[in-house]
């Protein structure tokens, strides 16, 4: 049978995991697996002496709402007697269970486990350790917006030839394309400058340490932090180090001087490179950040006036000084000093700057933006280019956690026990509710944000939260509001338009702007035509077999009926999985049981994927559903009921209503089986008034079923069709057609089918 949210999920495709987000921190334009698990990703670093100088004072802040309990959470405090040497490194490292206990370990020194949500903190068995973590403001300010523009316009410069480059990489822009890009900088869409960030709420891992704790090598401390995959501590001592995910050390770097104007598959390969790099390999990335550095000279119009650069070398060496200090991502902390108000101090003073004393490293009250940009422009770090000066609320650098409380905090979910699955079909992932609560956290930060729809299609594919619909139906009718953003509207409006089925709107879009094969690929799988861009797949996967291109090869074999290869490239997908963000592969599982439950024919395959998209995701609807239906041919009722129900107690999900209802009048329930099918029915009714093709085929399931309604089935069934001609919507309407009698009807619809399809396509 077809399912409800089936659809969805094949026309949302595999891009649904793996977006670029809006900005939302310093660390502000990160790799789409980071993007895909915001428990694992780093958004800012803070590092800063105490005012009484014994105690250096931490914060990792992290763009979900919840810690991972797959995750480890590490600040990296290296010392040495001067800057740019160290010799000696502490790692500080916390992990969470999955009702957020906290356990940290100060190298072998000192440990604390416990709950350290309330903002005194807790501290550790020794004293010598005080840790907080919890949702707290974000101290980050910054007009992404604007500065996002500006780059768009300067990207659209330099491919235009508007601006000349010397040997060094600088850029001459004219005087017109400096004053367009200044002006975009400082304003938010035509406006006067706004803080993108205000009000945004992190959860915050806090972290106050003695100092002799973590400067063993020397007073200079340098310190970059990293996210990691989860490992086992022994009796004696902290866990080991996990395979990387993400890691940061001053503001902006990573992300600002990494392909800037670059293309994303450029910009997204660099930037899970410099995540996954080792200290011996950091230097490695100077190059790149040299040729960034050198674009970003270019916005005053003058030449070689950038810190650090060397004006009369007309050669890519005139950034390296700067790009190799860059490279070397720490944030850097004299712990001699207690005064800690100049960003970049310990490198200026090194670099022979006349400053005050200052311990330099981060604190939350400096603008960094301000610094480091104006730095890279013109040499000095005192103009705020985007127009933002200051943060919406009032932080603090002595009164711990430091992070002013959120505005509206949200509140935790109900805790679940740990997961104790020996599941090794896919990697450990973050359990179930608490990615779901971070993935809410995520569509709240980023409100009427039409960039943000990637998010909240996420709760239509996995939790059947059909809301979303109207969300795609005011992205879908939005125009386009400048050049600069024309192609990601576009895209978003296409995809928008796919996912209400709004197909041949979507193909307009499409042809309009000169889409390739693979930009249409989702399109085609969904309206029946894999076979078009089978071809253009295949060569993808092969050039590039990570996992985004294998899946969308795997969906579309499985939907010519290639089931065997789809499988096999499903499975390869998985293998190229490096998030604990459990979407991903709770949506592989779920289309393989599908495929072989549906299309091949085996229902013991299929429950057994689908038993384990819903070990990875118990909220999982459309999985619920499925193996709920095939519990029903296998006679376990009880199962079946307790599926069903969970779906429909989480929202009003028609199918599941439909199917609880004839559960329960096969088992004698009369009266509330006749209630539950008659709601469907008015479910149905009132999702066809707002999206009429998406929902046209799951309502003439409907009554051809439990709706009792052929005639209402049929005219239904031809509409569906008539937008996405796939083997499936032929096989309804010829189950359409032959309810109302219509034999003539219905063999031309089986000969069209045999002339289209193969038997095993989707």
């Amino acid at each position: 049978m077809k399912h409800l949210i089936t659809p969805f999920i094949a026309a949302l495709g595999i891009a649904t995991f793996f977006v670029v987000a809006p900005a939302r921190a310093a660390d502000h334009l990160d790799t789409p697996t980071v993007i895909a698990d915001p428990a694992a990703d780093i958004g800012d670093l803070y590092a800063w002496t105490s005012a009484d100088g014994k105690r250096l004072n931490l914060v990792m802040d992290i763009v979900g709402k919840r810690f991972s309990d797959q995750v480890q959470y590490v600040f990296h405090v290296d010392s040495g007697q001067r800057f740019g040497a160290t010799t000696v490194g502490t790692r500080l490292l916390c992990q969470f269970d999955a009702a957020g206990i906290v356990s940290c370990w100060a190298g072998r020194e000192d440990r604390v486990q416990g709950d350290a949500s309330v903002a005194v903190g807790l501290p550790s068995r020794h004293g010598r350790l005080r840790v907080f973590a919890g949702q707290r403001d974000d101290p980050y300010f910054n007009n992404v917006r604007g500065t996002r523009a500006a780059l768009n316009a300067t990207a659209d410069a330099v491919r235009a030839g508007q601006a000349t480059k010397d040997a060094s990489g600088f850029h001459r822009f004219d005087e017109k394309t400096l004053q367009r890009i200044g002006t975009l900088w400082g304003q938010t869409e035509g406006g006067p400058a706004r803080n993108f960030l205000a009000g945004w709420t992190t959860s915050a891992l806090v972290v106050s340490v003695d100092l002799d704790l973590v400067n063993a090598g020397g007073p200079m401390l340098a310190v970059w932090g990293r996210t990691e995959r989860r490992q086992t501590a022994p009796d004696d001592g902290p866990p080991p180090p996990g395979a990387p995910i993400d890691r940061m050390g001053r503001a902006l770097t990573g992300n600002a001087l990494l392909a800037t104007i670059g293309t994303d598959e450029a910009a997204n390969a660099l930037k899970e490179a410099y995540n996954r790099a080792g200290p011996a390999d950091w230097q490695d990335f100077a190059p790149e950040i040299g040729r960034n550095l050198a674009l970003y000279d270019g916005f005053d119009g003058v030449a070689g006036n950038q810190w650090l650069a060397e004006a009369k070398d007309a050669s890519p060496a005139r950034y390296r000084r700067l790009a190799e200090l860059l490279a070397d991502d720490r944030l850097w902390v004299d712990s001699r000093q207690t005064r800690c108000e100049l960003y970049l101090a310990v490198e200026r003073h090194a670099a022979g700057a006349s400053l005050p004393p200052d311990c330099g490293g981060r604190t939350p009250l400096v603008n960094v933006n301000a610094v480091f940009r104006s730095l890279l422009i013109r040499g000095t770090p005192d103009v705020a280019d985007d127009g933002v000066t200051r943060d919406d609320r009032s932080h603090s650098t002595i009164e711990f956690p430091f992070l002013a409380a959120p505005a509206n905090p949200t509140p935790a979910p109900a805790s679940a026990p740990a997961s104790t699955s020996t599941s090794t079909s896919s990697a450990a992932t973050t359990q179930g509710d608490l990615a779901i609560a971070n993935l809410d956290h995520l569509i709240r930060q980023h409100g009427d944000d039409p960039a943000a729809l990637e998010y909240s299609l996420m709760r239509l594919q996995f939790l059947a939260d059909y809301r979303v619909l109207d969300r795609a139906a005011e992205v879908a009718q939005r125009p386009t509001v400048d050049a600069a953003g024309d192609a990601a509207a576009s895209l978003r409006r296409v995809r928008a338009l796919v996912t209400l089925h709004r197909f041949a709107e979507a193909e307009r879009l499409l042809d309009a702007a000169g889409a390739t094969p693979l930009q249409r690929a989702a399109l085609l799988v969904a309206t029946g035509r894999a076979g078009q861009v089978l071809s253009a797949l295949t060569d993808e996967a092969a050039r590039r077999p990570d996992f985004a291109s294998l899946v969308a090869l795997a969906r579309a074999e499985a939907a010519v009926g290639r089931l065997d290869e789809a499988d096999r490239h499903y499975a390869q997908a998985l293998t190229k999985l490096d998030t604990t963000w459990p979407f991903p592969a709770a949506s592989i599982a779920f289309a393989r049981g599908q495929m072989w439950a549906e299309q091949g024919g085996d229902a013991a395959r299929g429950a057994a994927f689908y038993e384990e998209a819903l070990r990875l995701l118990p909220d999982y609807a459309a999985a619920g559903i499925h193996l709920a239906e095939l519990d029903l041919v296998r006679g376990d009722e009880s199962s079946a009921h307790a599926r069903l129900t969970r779906v429909v107690r989480s929202g009003d999900e028609p199918e599941a209503l439909a199917l609880l209802g004839e559960l329960h009048l096969r088992q004698g329930r009369t009266s509330e089986g006749h209630e539950e099918i008659a709601r469907a029915a008015r479910r149905y009714e009132a999702l066809l008034a707002r999206h009429p093709q998406a929902f046209a085929d799951h309502a003439a399931e409907f009554y051809l079923g439990a709706g009792r309604d052929p005639r209402r089935a049929w005219s239904l069934a031809r509409a569906n069709l008539r937008e996405r001609p796939t083997r499936r919507a032929y096989l309804l309407a010829i189950r359409a057609a032959e309810a109302v009698n219509l034999t003539r009807e219905a063999a031309a619809l089986r000969a069209r089918m045999a002339a289209r399809h193969l038997p095993h396509a989707a």
